[in-house]
Parts: C-alpha cells; structure tokens; sequence
C-alpha cells in the first residue's frame, strides 16, 4: 500500500542498451544517487529461480538482464530500469516469475513505491521515465498513481501522498485494536470480516 509507479515498454533500438546504462549513470553521479548495473549476456537463456535457505530468498542462475538500478532515497524503493533479450523493461524477480510459468510476460510491469518519500523524489523519478520515453523507449507506458505523470501537478501529489498516508495511519490504529490472542479460534473469513467492520466504521 502506498503511491506506486507502474511503467513497461520496449527499448526501440537494442544497440542503445549501453547508452541508457551510461546516460543513467552520468546523471545518478552529477545528482549522488547510489546505482548499481547489471549487464549479462543476451545470448544466453534466462534461468533465474528464486531459491530459500536461512529463511531468505535468492534469486539464482542467469537473469539474462541489461540495465542499471538506481536509489534515489533511502525512503524510496530503487528504480529498476532492466531490459531482456527482446529490449523488454524487467525486473530480476520478474524474470524469475516468468521463466517458473506464474507471470504473463505481457502483465509484466516495472514499479517504484515512492509513498514514504519526499515528493521531490517521485517527481525526479518521474522526470527520468519522460526522458528514457523521449530518448530510447518512445512507447513506455505508465501508471502513476500520485498523477503527476498525467497532470505535472506537484500540489495533486502532495494531497495524494497526504490522503493515503491518512488512511494508512487509520488502518494501523485500526488493526492494533484488533484483540487476536485467540486467532487460531477464527476462520481467515472471521477474520477478514472482523477487519472489514472495524475498518468500515474507523472510515
């Protein structure tokens, strides 16, 4: 829960994989932005798999991805601007997702939660999806639910960021209420209904 940019598309010009790598580190050091890049053979097949041990998941074997990854905040998620074989934008765990059969390549999207940043840093993020869009993916596509992609408008994403936050803090008083010390006694659907008529009158 939290404003989320969404965005997919495809590279026009493969060739230029290595100046979207470059041009996205330049600005990442003018502006002292963390990044980190991957850049794997296209040739070979993608064979990433997500692997558990010590109560931590892995992604492991080859994710067959170009592309750089960058941490505009510590409060931000990182931005993920990775491209496959076919100069699709992808992230590693969709890679994994799609090479195990449980994501449609087509329903694969690229995203970036920005809700617990400063609004300067989803309006920056917003800024370098315009310019790869303009530069070398001219049919990204993309879904910002702080609207400021559609409208440029930074007062609507400030009171956007302002409402979810509202409910969210609603939300955590409402679920703290919740006495579950006997929750093994309740179905999930107890439970959900439970949360359902608590939540319906704290909103």
């Amino acid at each position: 829960m939290g404003i989320t940019i969404h965005f997919k598309g495809r590279l026009k010009n493969l060739k230029k994989v290595e100046s979207v790598i470059d041009e996205f580190k330049d600005i990442s050091e003018i502006m002292k932005w963390e990044w980190n890049s991957l850049n794997e053979d296209w040739n070979k097949p993608a064979t990433a798999r997500l692997s558990f041990s010590n109560n931590k998941a892995e992604i492991t074997g080859h994710l067959s991805l170009k592309g750089i990854q960058i941490n505009l905040h510590p409060d931000c998620e990182s931005l993920p601007i990775f491209f496959d074989r076919e100069g699709y934008l992808r992230t590693p765990i969709n890679m994994v997702l799609i090479h195990e059969g449980k994501l449609k390549p087509e329903n694969s999207y690229n995203f970036v939660k920005t809700q617990f940043a400063p609004p300067d840093i989803h309006i920056s993020i917003i800024k370098l999806l315009q310019f790869l869009k303009k530069q070398y993916v001219p049919g990204l596509e993309v879904i910002d639910e702080g609207d400021y992609w559609n409208t440029g408008d930074r007062n609507r994403l400030i009171e956007k960021i302002a409402f979810l936050e509202e409910k969210m803090d609603i939300l955590e008083q409402a679920l703290s209420s919740v006495d579950l010390k006997n929750a093994d006694h309740y179905t999930p659907e107890e439970i959900a209904k439970l949360l359902e008529d608590i939540l319906r009158k704290k909103m």
